[in-house]
């Protein structure tokens, strides 16, 4: 139940995005307001809850950091792939990722593989592939498909972290920290000047 709600809410970030474009708000700027938001929201539950220390060492620190870039990387190129191609396309093509995630948990983790995995990653794939027309009967926009593609990877390698990690941490401190690292890559970013959109 709960990766469907997760599912379901991530497949709805267009719906904000695209409305802030609209009122000419760049991409950087819509999602350092996003992970800003979400820093004071979990800040304020570990307050509440008191049961856990925001302490965390340096080995926990360098994968958080890690972790965070990864993250802000996988959202800003998402949320530019809205630019060159349908969000909804976009945000459906965005869902290989856990294809990427069994690919690498095999390739490099030798974790097995059933043939119901394999059927799985055939159709999905099948699936994508009959998204290479847009709504209008374009062809999909090369830099459009890259960018979510590489959303894709880098949200998928920080699956594969997580779940490789011996990362002793509740959800809340782990994304209370992601975000804030996510928030201070957005901003490195948000100097390059590199979205002008």
């Amino acid at each position: 139940i709960c990766g469907i709600i997760a599912a379901v809410t991530y497949g709805t970030n267009p719906l904000g995005a695209l409305s802030l474009y609209a009122d000419g708000i760049n991409s950087a700027s819509v999602l350092f307001y996003r992970y800003g938001l979400a820093v004071v929201l979990l800040a304020a539950v570990m307050l509440l809850r008191r049961n856990e220390s925001l302490r965390v060492s340096w080995r926990e620190l360098r994968i958080i950091a890690t972790l965070g870039i990864l993250f802000a990387a996988s959202s800003l190129s998402l949320y530019l792939s809205f630019h060159y191609m349908d969000a909804g396309i976009a945000s459906t093509i965005l869902f290989v990722y856990p294809i990427m995630v069994a690919v690498i948990m095999a390739l490099f983790f030798h974790e097995k593989t059933t043939l119901i995995t394999v059927l799985s990653i055939a159709l999905s794939l099948c699936g994508i592939g009959l998204l290479y027309r847009g709504g209008d009967g374009a062809t999909l926009s090369t830099v459009g498909v890259l960018l979510v593609l590489v959303s894709s990877l880098t949200y998928a390698l920080y699956i594969v972290i997580v779940n490789r990690s011996t990362l002793a941490m509740s959800p809340y401190k782990l994304s209370l920290y992601v975000m804030a690292f996510g928030a201070l890559t957005i901003v490195l970013y948000s100097f390059t000047g590199a979205d002008n959109s």
